[in-house]
């Protein structure tokens, strides 16, 4: 028999359950005091009894909730109640990266706009002293208009993968599938401690996918990774992003960027000289193409129906 659903923890009332992953069932809700919809994960049914765990995850939870930034779903609230744990969200409405995708590419503004976003969420994250260390597709959301979000930052050790690398004894326990997942970092993979510079290498990763709809095969095959070139898979993405990837995903992290504020500032200066190039045109929007139309339809009704108000007064007026 299914588990009840819990009608509340805290002062949220749990409206949907909408997941379930390594920090616990994930529910919209509602807070009762302030009136906004956000994301409750019930972290109990994970972290489980032993106060020594439960200590360690108090730590690591309050420590991501100091990270703030446009780009990151902010941690509003560590529930630690003798009864109850739990971590309240920013609710994200929108996809998560890979469903957006589904496996094509993002148009060239657009990757390198989402990659500007999400290295300013690292560099945020970073200056508080937090790393993501699991930085991928299905762990950032994007908004209708583009805006993206970084999920979860600060908390990898406590989602799934995160804990079956801690009840793995060796990297050789964990399995070819974690060893050759191709957003994890080269040092990752051999078992070796990351640092920030692991977070950029992912980063990477998924602006090489971005702009080539595939992950590259280098970083999934195991072995010593060469930087691979966007412009080899596809000749649509302009040459000047080849040397911003392979630097991401340089093998060693010394040769890779040091900061997630220079991996920034060259995309958004690549960035601006697209716009330049396109004569300053805005980064396409993410909306379909039926709300595209839907849109235009919309600019020249508003307009109409105040021409046709006014003859109508204009009419009454010769009468």
């Amino acid at each position: 028999m299914a588990r009840r659903m819990p009608e509340q923890l805290g002062h949220y009332n749990l409206l949907e359950r909408v997941g379930a992953g390594g920090l616990g069932t994930a529910f919209r809700a509602r807070d009762t005091v302030l009136g906004r919809t956000v994301l409750v994960k019930n972290a109990a049914e994970r972290v489980g009894p032993d106060p020594l765990v439960r200590k360690r995850f108090l730590k690591d939870a309050r420590a991501a909730a100091t990270v703030s930034h446009p780009n990151v779903a902010t941690l509003f609230e560590v529930g630690d109640r003798p009864d109850q744990l739990f971590l309240v969200f920013e609710f994200v409405p929108g996809k998560t990266l890979d469903q957006l995708q589904a496996g094509r590419p993002l148009d060239v503004r657009r990757s390198v706009d989402l990659g500007v976003q999400l290295a300013e969420a690292l560099g945020a994250a970073h200056a508080c002293g937090v790393l993501h260390l699991d930085v991928r597709p299905a762990n950032i959301k994007v908004s209708l208009g583009g805006h993206a979000k970084l999920l979860d930052t600060g908390l990898s050790a406590w989602t799934t993968r995160g804990r079956a690398e801690r009840t793995a004894g060796s990297v050789d326990d964990r399995g070819a599938g974690d060893r050759e997942d191709p957003y994890r970092s080269p040092e990752q993979r051999r078992g070796e401690p990351p640092d920030h510079r692991s977070d950029l290498f992912s980063l990477g990763v998924i602006l090489f996918e971005m702009l080539t709809g595939r992950v590259p095969a280098d970083g999934a095959s195991g072995g010593p990774p060469t930087p691979p070139r966007p412009t080899a898979v596809s000749t649509a993405v302009p040459p000047e992003l080849d040397s911003i990837v392979e630097r991401a995903m340089a093998d060693r992290v010394e040769d890779r960027y040091q900061s997630a504020v220079s991996f920034a500032a060259e995309l958004r200066s690549v960035g601006a000289m697209f716009d330049v190039r396109s004569g300053g045109r805005e980064p396409p929007s993410l909306v379909t193409a039926t709300e595209a139309r839907s849109g235009r339809s919309s600019r020249w009704l508003i307009p109409f129906l105040a021409l046709l108000a006014l003859a109508g007064a204009t009419w009454l007026w010769l009468r």
